[in-house]
């Protein structure tokens, strides 16, 4: 019988970081749903327990299909 405490999970110290790749075309709708839920759970949380970063294929600001470029790092 396995020990109920082994798992792969482990608990790590400070916050998850995370790439998230936006493409050109992408809906700005898709790129804001990815990010506020990790926003708002760090106000909620009163401190950082996710940090992002926002990147693109060629390196530039990704055009979304309204029209509004999203800044990347």
């Amino acid at each position: 019988m396995k020990n109920e405490t082994d798992t792969i999970f482990r608990e790590e110290p400070g916050a998850l970081s995370l790439t998230i790749m936006v493409f050109a075309g992408a809906s700005i709708l898709s790129v804001a749903s990815a990010i506020d839920p990790l926003r708002a759970a760090n106000r909620l949380a009163g401190e950082t327990l996710y940090r992002w970063n926002v990147v693109s294929a060629d390196g530039g600001p990704a055009q979304t299909t309204c029209g509004l470029p999203v800044a990347v790092s």
